[in-house]
């Protein structure tokens, strides 16, 4: 904790920074926000200018999935702080942020589908273009700043995450903020319980990635205990698909790291996969108490989503190739409910809940290998070779029942655009 403390001290104007926009937001909406913003443009010391941007982009893409309470005006918010960035970055040789350029393809195809395939306008569009200006900022900032002081760096970002899910945990006790639970699942300061568990998960991969490399000044101890308090909260969200990519992550980190226990986990799996079809998996669930918890009423159909991957992957084949541009998975799912299920629906008719179908439903086979090869250099480029392997499946497996990789403007991009780049960017040669 003093550690903490003292971090915070050392980058106490970029903090009271943050603090002024959040209250600048909360008082006087996106205006304040906005104008409280702006004055970064003309910040002359270069490590204070890139160190408070970072915190005021992740903190302002983090809030902006609020739609309702306080924090609503980050929703807008994200658009000005992504085109401050720009302007500011340009000054640093901002194209030259190689990582992002893997991601171009996608953007590029993304935005020319819908351009010529979408009716849907301009918000559709800057949704293709906005991949790759997220990327570049996040990137940038992150080579930036380790190539200037790697430890402070390190430091940075766990002080801004420490500080960020203490409040959630606080607001667990002291609900200062109005509705902070649905259908009994913990939803902290996000707009619910699914985006919490996903920028837990995330940040979970960016805490253990710092933890490794071991360059911080937060002991291994502090890190430890920071990410069994990002298991807490992702338990208190009752995300299912959370819970199950982070035990993924675990397993595929012991499993390459210990190969002796690799051995082990296959010969378990066999033998399990021998005895299952004479158990019966829900009965299990319940003689462990955990039925409630993991809602084992919804477990085979995945909460409603199997049936609206049905009449998703329909459409899908409609337009396989191409898709009809960015937005067209939203707007095809509620037209389709509306038109067949009627106004009184459940709720998982409001989204098609898969990252792959959505990203097949705007931009087809060819965009999504497109992003495909995104992850491929990723991967390829990555510093940390069990580490990569691991954070890879975790994110494809949470993306199996959340649409979040079909936009780049939410949460959840610039968190994992910043592992991938603290994987990249190494400033020693490391093996985990």
């Amino acid at each position: 904790m003093q550690e903490l403390y003292n971090c915070i001290q050392l980058y106490k104007k970029s903090f009271l920074w943050l603090l002024a926009i959040v209250l600048g937001g909360i008082l006087g909406g996106f205006i304040g926000a906005s104008l409280l913003c702006a004055p970064l443009l003309f910040v002359k010391n270069k490590v204070l200018q890139i160190e408070t941007l970072l915190l005021v982009f992740l903190i302002i893409f983090i809030f902006g999935d609020n739609y309702k309470n306080v924090l609503s005006f980050a929703q807008n918010s994200r658009f000005v702080i992504l085109g401050i960035s720009l302007l500011i970055l340009f000054r640093y040789n901002l194209l030259q942020s190689i990582e992002a350029i893997y991601i171009l393809p996608f953007s590029i195809i993304a935005t020319f589908i819908t351009y010529f395939n979408s009716n849907f306008g301009m918000e559709a569009v800057l949704r293709g273009v906005s991949y790759f200006l997220v990327a570049l900022v996040v990137f940038k900032i992150t080579f930036l700043l380790i190539d200037y002081n790697a430890k402070r760096f390190y430091n940075l970002l766990v002080t801004i995450l420490s500080i960020y899910f203490a409040l959630n945990l606080f607001v667990f006790f002291v609900p200062f903020i109005g509705e902070i639970y649905i259908k009994g699942r913990f939803m902290g300061l996000m707009a619910n319980p699914n985006g919490l568990a996903m920028v837990s998960l995330i940040s979970y991969g960016i805490i253990d990635v710092i933890k490794k490399i071991e360059l911080s000044s937060f002991k291994g101890r502090y890190l430890t205990i920071f990410k069994l308090g990002l298991l807490i909260l992702i338990v208190l969200s009752g995300s299912r698909t959370a819970i199950f990519s982070l035990l993924i992550y675990e397993i595929i980190i012991r499993l390459l790291k210990y190969r002796l226990l690799l051995f082990v986990v296959l010969l378990l799996i066999i033998y399990i996969y021998g005895i299952s079809a004479s158990l019966n998996i829900n009965s299990v669930i319940d003689s462990l108490g955990l039925s409630s918890f993991l809602r084992t009423e919804s477990l085979e159909d995945a909460s409603g989503r199997t049936e609206v991957w049905a009449v998703a992957v329909e459409e899908i084949k409609n337009q396989p190739w191409l898709g009809k541009g960015m937005l067209y998975d939203s707007y095809f799912i509620n037209s389709y409910a509306d038109r067949f299920i009627g106004e009184v629906r459940a709720r998982h008719w409001s989204g098609i809940w898969n990252s792959y179908l959505s990203l097949l439903l705007n931009v087809g086979v060819i965009g999504l290998l497109a992003f495909s090869f995104f992850w491929y250099k990723m991967f390829a480029l990555s510093q940390m070779k069990i580490v990569r392997f691991a954070f890879l499946l975790l994110c494809l497996f949470s993306a199996i029942s959340e649409s979040w990789m079909a936009a780049s403007m939410n949460a959840f991009m610039p968190l994992v655009f910043l592992c991938w780049g603290l994987q990249i960017n190494q400033t020693k040669s490391i093996s985990v």
